[in-house]
């Protein structure tokens, strides 16, 4: 009885770590697939735009009024807007710019007609799900914990932040669009270098082969006759 259990307990434990290993393996087989489709796909200038845009202060246009607070963006003007300026830009594309634990954050909804949030880790508030648009940042502490929690647990694959969701790769908006731009960068970085190698090729090809020079034949003589 004694050794059966002992196996069944070992068979037991060998299992879940079989289960965690697959879990592991599922996860950076879907982040290196999501990786090589955002290989061809560029970040909209607007959206580095309203990433650097300062929200929820005074609106010039509008400082002795209620609800005068930005906290909209205008896709189509690049400008962030407050309540009383929506009438202007109603034909316009425009997201709205909540607050959630003092950090930026967009509805996913909205966000999702305009771009691609596949693989951004999605938080509910009000019933309603939300993306952060910056990195949540950490301090020290926190860091270390949340780097000993990931290692069980899911995190950004660019912050190594924890994460709620498994299918999720990105804490933040930001994340994503750093992701994006470095798989850029590395694609161009591979293109320059294999041109360079090519040229290299040439130029190896070119030195070892030279023209053959035309010798110029001499006056021709007759043998000698005996």
């Amino acid at each position: 009885m004694v050794w059966s259990q002992r196996s069944i307990q070992l068979g037991s434990v060998m299992e879940d770590r079989l289960i965690m290993r697959l879990k592991v393996i599922g996860k950076w087989f879907n982040s290196s697939r999501s990786l090589q489709k955002e290989d061809c796909v560029e970040v909209p200038p607007w959206l580095t735009i309203m990433y650097n845009t300062v929200y929820f202060d005074m609106c010039n246009a509008h400082p002795n009024t209620k609800k005068n607070e930005l906290d909209h963006f205008c896709i189509d003007c690049l400008l962030a807007l407050c309540y009383h300026c929506l009438p202007a830009h109603s034909s316009h594309k425009h997201v709205k710019i909540r607050r959630y634990v003092y950090c930026e954050v967009i509805n996913r909804k909205d966000l999702c007609k305009l771009f691609n949030c596949l693989g951004i880790q999605a938080y509910h508030t009000n019933k309603t799900k939300v993306l952060f648009l910056k990195q949540r940042h950490q301090q020290p502490l926190q860091q270390q914990q949340s780097q000993q929690h990931n290692s069980k647990d899911h995190s950004c694959i660019i912050c190594q932040r924890s994460l709620q969701d498994s299918t999720s790769l990105y804490c933040s908006i930001a994340c994503k669009v750093f992701s994006i731009s470095r798989g850029a960068s590395n694609h161009d970085n591979e293109k320059d270098e294999d041109f360079s190698s090519k040229r290299s090729d040439e130029e190896i090809v070119t030195q070892s082969s030279p023209k053959r020079q035309k010798v110029r034949k001499g006056v021709a003589q007759r043998a000698p006759m005996y």
